[in-house]
């Protein structure tokens, strides 16, 4: 295989990993509407004095994504609906 086929060949391969990731679908929910598992986990110590903002599922990945807030820093954490952290 020459230079110029690889690079062809990776080029081709490039946009499927962007494909991928506009499939994600994400819909979105009310905090209330989350499972009882990550209700639970949002309110262990872990995670005490952040509150839950809003809540996305991911058909595609079939995880929950929760933006939390505590004061002024703020981050998304990911669940599996068994109350499961996703790193």
């Amino acid at each position: 295989m020459s230079v110029g086929a690889v690079q062809v060949a990776k080029a081709q391969a490039a946009p499927k990993a962007t494909e991928t990731a506009q499939t994600d679908e994400k819909v979105k929910i009310k905090v209330e509407e989350l499972p009882d598992a990550i209700k639970t986990a949002l309110g262990g110590d872990a995670y005490k004095g952040w509150s839950a903002n809003s809540a996305f599922y991911n058909k595609t990945k079939d995880i929950y994504e929760v933006d939390v807030k505590k004061g002024t820093e703020a981050k998304t954490l990911k669940f599996t609906k068994d109350g499961s952290i996703v790193e």
